[in-house]
């Protein structure tokens, strides 16, 4: 029986990393320069995926290396 793969949304990655250092939406904005409602759309109400570019501001800022 082959291996079920699951994948991780990397959105959820980034939410719960904010949640364990206590950073908000806005804070993520302020730092990023991304547009505080495509944030929101993006990580809370999911409508669309993160560009290659704000995920590399996201990282940045948080310090970490998330993929797509």
């Amino acid at each position: 029986m082959p291996k079920e793969i699951i994948k991780i949304d990397v959105r959820d990655l980034i939410t719960e990393h904010l949640k364990n250092d206590h950073r908000s939406l806005k804070w993520l904005h302020e730092k990023t320069q991304i547009p505080y409602g495509t944030i929101y759309s993006c990580l809370t109400e999911r409508r669309f995926n993160l560009s290659e570019d704000s995920l590399h501001k996201i990282n940045k800022v948080l310090g970490t290396n998330f993929n797509i």
